[in-house]
């Protein structure tokens, strides 16, 4: 009883909490309504807010942020020193709000800036600005890792824009473009991208290399790695419009969705030595403007996957096929002038050529000998046979899915079926049994005795007879002298009656 008592306490106390609100006990950090200024003088030592979520490293100049959530009105998020270079390290989901420039800097130097860093590539920095301002405004802009996502005003900087292995999302399309920040990136002086993901829908350029105000890097423009999706208004990339700027693209995945691509302005040359380029959307992938000597110098289209399709297309036998045109004119469809920016076409001319020779159907084998064999076994009496098995096994292995490259199969097929009607042994017949020759032979002797006994019978009485007629004949000569011609005549008469018998046996 007593167990039940304390059951029942318990089932009524999960009861009436499951009945009470809510209570989320993994609630946010504490909203921060202030400016977190970094250049006062407090900031000379760690500093540390637990309830907010964030601390500060003064030895290193790092500010650690997890989960915290920052809503400024219309005060900056951040202030850092922009005569020292920041570090921003983020973990969980971070967000950050203004109504001006999130991140925000006093002073400017040329190797310092602020460098972000994500403690695991699902750590998110959000900044939000929705004051038709800059979202960040540093001298120079590291995005180190993680996700740094930017909604309102472009990321600009005097000096240079990286990014290493980070995900840079931004949107501006709704800044107001009379305000000049509804870029996504914008550097004075270069943006270099050497792998992670940037995505950019901007309301009027995505990447801007502007050349104005930053004597060096001469070179305006660094992809070596990455994937790129660049959307923008105006133009996707823009290099050069002061300072003579280059640009050089070695490498990454870059599609390019605006109207206008990479726009070169007043450039040396851009070259175009690697990567895979994407540019269905775009009207003018790659542009000079009319009063630039700027080109563009591209590398040749990769042709290694072409080769090798074309080279096994072409050591194929056409005559093995019920159709080779598909082949044949994919082949005709060659064309070695693209570059690099065309290198989907080569990929698709290789895919082509691959899609043809795969639907390619074989002839089939030439079954005529084996028809032959095949007819004339089947026409053969296995009763006639002393063991037919074999031609029967032959025939039953026939198959007839054969195409003409397994023409060996089928005159095997043939010769199987013709070598066992070859070794056939026939049946002896009934006659030429060994019981029924000696059955034959015996009746045959006896017959030959009984002709033999038969005849020296009829001869011996044929004589007697005869010797009997002579001798009767002798007699009567004797016995009667008187009688003259008449017993003559008697004499000769039974010798006649003695001829025509002995004829008559004979026959």
């Amino acid at each position: 009883m007593k167990k039940t008592r304390i059951f029942s306490t318990m089932l009524a106390t999960v009861i009436c909490m499951a009945s009470l609100p809510a209570i989320n006990v993994f609630a946010a950090n504490q909203q921060r309504t202030t400016t977190l200024d970094l250049t006062t003088s407090e900031f000379q030592n760690d500093q540390k807010n637990e309830d907010e979520g964030w601390s500060w490293d003064a030895d290193t100049l790092t500010l650690t942020l997890d989960n915290v959530d920052f809503s400024t009105a219309k005060k900056s998020c951040v202030i850092v020193d922009g005569e020292k270079v920041t570090n921003i390290v983020f973990s969980g989901d971070n967000k950050m709000t203004s109504g001006t420039t999130v991140i925000s800097r006093k002073g400017s130097a040329k190797d310092t800036g602020v460098v972000l860093s994500g403690k695991t590539k699902d750590s998110v920095l959000n900044l939000e600005e929705t004051g038709n301002s800059p979202s960040m405004d540093q001298p120079n802009i590291t995005f180190e890792s993680g996700t740094v996502d930017i909604q309102g005003g472009a990321a600009i900087t005097l000096y240079t824009i990286k990014v290493m292995e980070a995900a840079v999302n931004i949107d501006t399309t709704m800044a107001d473009p009379e305000d000049g920040w509804n870029d996504g990136l914008y550097a004075n002086g270069s943006i270099e991208i050497y792998g992670g993901e940037v995505n950019v829908n901007a309301g009027r350029i995505g990447l801007f290399v502007v050349g104005i105000g930053a004597p060096e890097p001469k070179t305006g423009l660094i992809i070596e790695d990455g994937k790129l999706d660049i959307n923008g208004k105006l133009a996707d990339i823009y290099v050069g419009s002061g300072n003579t700027k280059n640009a050089v693209i070695s490498g990454g995945d870059i599609t390019l969705g605006g109207n206008i691509g990479i726009f070169l302005y007043d450039c040396e040359k851009c070259e175009i030595k690697g990567g895979t380029f994407h540019t269905d959307e775009c009207e003018k992938p790659f542009a000079v403007h009319r009063d630039s000597s700027a080109v563009f110098e591209y590398a040749k289209a990769d042709y290694t996957e072409l080769d090798k399709a074309e080279e096994t297309a072409k050591a194929l036998n056409k005559d093995n096929y019920v159709d080779f045109t598909a082949v044949e004119k994919a082949l005709e469809a060659i064309d070695r002038t693209k570059n690099l920016t065309q290198q989907s076409d080569v990929d698709k001319m290789a895919k082509d050529i691959n899609d043809a020779v795969a639907a390619l159907v074989y002839k089939s084998a030439d079954y005529t000998e084996l028809d032959k064999a095949e007819k004339a076994a089947k026409a053969l009496n296995k009763d006639d046979y002393e063991d037919f098995s074999e031609v029967e096994k032959a025939l039953a292995a026939i198959d007839r899915t054969k195409n003409i490259t397994e023409q060996a199969d089928v005159d095997a097929m043939a010769k199987a079926i013709n070598d066992a009607v070859a070794n056939l042994v026939k049946k002896a017949p009934a006659s030429s049994q060994p019981d029924s020759e000696n059955s034959s032979d015996n009746s045959s002797d006896i017959s030959s005795s009984s002709a033999v006994d038969s005849s020296s019978s009829d001869s011996k009485a044929t004589d007697s007879k005869s010797d009997s007629s002579s001798k009767a004949a002798s007699n009567a000569s004797n016995t009667n002298p008187s009688t003259g011609v008449a017993g003559g005549a008697f004499a000769l008469a039974l010798l006649s009656g003695a001829a025509v018998v002995m004829a008559k046996k004979k026959k």
